[in-house]
């Protein structure tokens, strides 16, 4: 049995006032933008290594996004890489400005069945990330084509860089 103070609220409301909060409630929690795997663009093992190779000193030309737990990205990655978690990409926090500012990205994991890789890549295209790309050979495909592998710990990202109050990147 109830206590007084536990009566519930919802039997005296009207069904139409329920449905309309319950619409109301839903569109408030964030519902993203609605991504599907065929809005992922998919890149192959030789375009990632040309990418790379061309990317050489060029720090923002290309950023290689491996969401992997820390300890299997510093056993091997792709050079250059960043081990950046799917939890970096919260749509609450926004954009992150340091990742804005790459001409591309590409995210990759161990290989195709990589779900946390490809997540990364669908919520930061939900967080209209641009020139977002999916390299789902992944690690494996890359070890299997003979190309390098680095070890070691994520070099962190460049600072953004600000405007200055003229417009002007500093």
């Amino acid at each position: 049995m109830l206590r007084p103070y536990q009566r519930r609220v919802c039997s005296s409301l009207p069904a139409p006032t329920l449905f309309a909060a319950a619409i109301v409630s839903l569109s408030l929690v964030g519902c993203d933008k609605d991504t599907r795997d065929s809005d992922i663009v998919n890149v192959k093992v030789a375009e990632v290594s040309e990418l790379v190779k061309n990317a050489e000193g060029e720090p923002l030309a290309l950023l290689l996004i491996d969401p992997r737990p820390q300890t299997e990205f510093e056993e091997g990655h792709i050079p250059g890489a960043r081990n950046l978690l799917l939890t970096r990409f919260d749509g609450e926090k926004g954009r992150d400005p340091r990742i804005v500012q790459f001409s591309e990205s590409i995210v990759y994991g161990e290989d195709p069945s990589s779900p946390v890789a490809r997540a990364v890549a669908k919520r930061m295209l939900a967080m209209d990330y641009k020139d977002i790309r999916f390299f789902a050979g992944g690690l494996n495909e890359w070890k299997a084509a003979n190309l390098p592998i680095e070890t070691g710990p994520s070099k962190p990202l460049p600072a953004a860089k600000t405007a200055t109050s003229r417009g002007r990147a500093r």
